[in-house]
């Protein structure tokens, strides 16, 4: 899960996403275009927040934290490592 920082007019929220990315760009171009237009976003702790975005909208994604290895897999396949070595 990639974690983002959204910030629309200064104002900031921080967005964990598993979802096409590509496509909630294009939902915000959509807004823009469309005159305005209201985006739905889900925060890291999974309130949502719904925004209007509009053509004078300032809004930029930043992603804070890249996507997390899962530790136990590879420690598991490492056949170095035993039960009794922990």
């Amino acid at each position: 899960m990639n974690e983002y920082r959204l910030t629309v007019n200064g104002d900031r929220y921080v967005v964990d996403t598993d979802d096409d990315l590509a496509a909630w760009k294009t939902s915000v171009a959509d807004a823009v275009r469309a005159g305005g237009g209201f985006i739905n976003v889900t925060n890291s702790t999974g309130f949502l927040t719904t925004l209007l975005i509009t053509p004078n909208s300032t809004v930029t994604l930043q992603r804070v934290r890249p996507p997390r290895p899962e530790p136990w897999p590879q420690l598991l396949a490492d056949e170095a490592f035993t039960y009794e070595d922990f």
